[in-house]
């Protein structure tokens, strides 16, 4: 049994553990960065520290709309770095038993999910700060932030 922090995008809900789920605070200006990867938004300057900011849109293939001064960002810090996720609404907390499906069983080689879980109200993707990006996003997200760093 665990409990996660819910939320949604696109109308669809995802959930993080609540043991990596920092904060949340409302959107702030996010600054692009050059990287080839699709799956970070940009940046933001998150008490002193640059941390980068997940679209799970991008990543997970959802339409794409504009940032409303409504959404919200999810401060995450697991074991790899601080980083944000782009948020339309937090739903709240939720316990939820062992009945987590892996996401190797329903979405083999998908990137950023840890697992599924079915819930009265629909299923919930269960996505996993640390394996967010694939081995060579994580490397060109990298060099991205060595070199906003360097600007500042």
């Amino acid at each position: 049994m665990a409990e996660f922090l819910i939320f949604m995008v696109a109308g669809k809900f995802f959930g993080i553990p609540v043991s990596v789920a920092a904060h949340v605070v409302r959107m702030v200006e996010i600054t692009r960065i050059s990287s080839d990867t699709q799956a970070v938004a940009g940046i933001i300057n998150y008490h002193g520290s640059i941390i980068p900011v997940f679209s799970l849109r991008s990543r997970f293939i959802l339409p794409e709309k504009p940032l409303d001064p409504a959404d919200l960002l999810i401060i995450t810090s697991g074991a790899g770095r601080m980083a944000a996720m782009i948020a339309e609404q937090v739903v709240g907390v939720k316990t939820i038993e062992d009945d987590l499906i892996e996401s190797d069983a329903v979405l083999p080689g998908m990137t950023g999910i840890q697992g599924v879980v079915k819930t009265p109200d629909g299923m919930i993707l269960i996505t996993d700060p640390d394996r967010f990006l694939l081995p060579d996003e994580e490397r060109a997200l990298s060099v991205a932030l060595i070199q906003e760093e360097g600007k500042t």
